[in-house]
């Protein structure tokens, strides 16, 4: 739960040791384990697990017909950016590239608002875990992690990031331009150092405060702050505290949740760790030729993507759009599956997983 903060500890340590680029290739070595296993943990648990087949029985629509339309349309968009040629060539992007800016834009618009709802569910798991049960401190959290997210974090992004795909989108449509983007995320910055003292000495005023709440509002503020400060060795210690702190906290909590059921089936401790190590593993196996395919299309970690995707002939138009499609629904369909995962207020997901967790 707290990884950003021991895997940022980690990695100062090892770059003493043998230095920063040596301990970052260390760390990462294991990068695209734990981005398949964090998103597909996820999706595994809610359309495939034995866990939730009766509610999958119950509610189709929910767990089978949603999920369906999201890989389609999915599919269908990417089609559409690769067979239209809307994928730029150089900037600043013109009216021909409508569809590649709607495909970054349901993407990152996804991508933001899945990791504001995970911050707000790790503050209520602890904030429920306190006794604070009052509507008022649920609305604090939820205002202070969707401020965080929502308005913060993509400013201070598009700053911090500007050669990135979303950014030359952005910067190309907007009216809004760098100058104003570095002003905004200047003031972003902060704003969340203001916020983040502010609710954490409303937690300190409580009589049940809850530390583990205290010390998440610290890692939320690292998330703008560090990639404010983006330079080189930062670079690192930003991967580690949002992306690894994310991956690692879904992985956790789905780990826990699907061991304590096989447990619960008569299964040991030892054989019940194994039991989901040996379903995710396969799943992965199967998912992870297509995702390190997608990863040499730098089409969201390089600024030389337009270069690779522009070398992409014709005659595979088709073959890319169905591969940009199915990573964007793979993403989508994790956003879904997640937050129909981790939904108490569903009696059905509040009966069969909040036990379990």
């Amino acid at each position: 739960m707290f990884s950003a903060v021991w895997g940022s500890a980690l990695l100062a340590l090892l770059s003493l040791w043998v230095g920063i680029s040596a301990a970052a290739a260390a760390l990462f070595s294991a990068n695209l384990a734990l981005a398949l296993g964090h998103s597909w943990s996820t999706t595994w648990m809610v359309i495939g697990s034995p866990l939730l087949r009766e509610e999958r029985r119950r509610n189709r629509r929910k767990y089978t017909w949603i999920p369906l339309i999201i890989v389609a349309a999915s599919v269908a968009l990417g089609l559409s950016v690769s067979e239209t040629r809307a994928i730029p060539k150089s900037v600043p992007l013109n009216a021909s590239h409508w569809l590649w800016a709607l495909y970054l834009g349901v993407f990152w618009v996804g991508h933001f608002w899945h990791f504001g709802n995970q911050d707000f569910g790790v503050l209520s798991i602890y904030r429920l875990k306190a006794g604070q049960v009052g509507r008022r401190d649920r609305r604090i959290d939820k205002a202070y992690a969707a401020g965080m997210m929502f308005v913060i974090q993509p400013f201070v992004y598009l700053k911090a990031v500007s050669k990135s795909p979303l950014s030359e989108a952005f910067f190309s449509y907007s009216p809004l331009g760098p100058e104003f983007v570095a002003a905004a995320a200047t003031a972003s910055v902060v704003l969340a150092g203001i916020a983040t003292a502010t609710v954490m000495g409303l937690e300190l005023r409580k009589p049940d405060r809850s530390f583990p709440k205290l010390a998440y509002y610290a890692v939320m503020l690292s998330h703008p702050t560090v990639l404010y400060l983006l330079q080189y060795q930062l670079g690192f210690f930003y991967l580690i505290a949002y992306f690894w702190s994310h991956w690692l906290i879904a992985i956790g909590l789905v780990g826990r949740i699907n061991t304590n059921f096989h447990r619960e089936r008569g299964l040991g401790p030892l054989r019940s760790i194994g039991r989901h190590l040996t379903e995710l593993g396969f799943i992965l196996l199967l998912v992870s030729p297509l995702y390190v395919f997608f990863s040499q299309l730098s089409v969201f970690s390089g600024s030389d993507y337009k270069e690779v995707l522009a070398a992409v002939g014709p005659d595979y138009s088709t073959l890319l759009g169905i591969v940009l499609g199915l990573f964007l629904a793979e993403q989508l369909l994790h956003y879904y599956c997640d937050r129909c995962l981790f939904r108490f207020r569903d009696p059905g997901i509040r009966k069969c997983v909040a036990p379990l967790l």
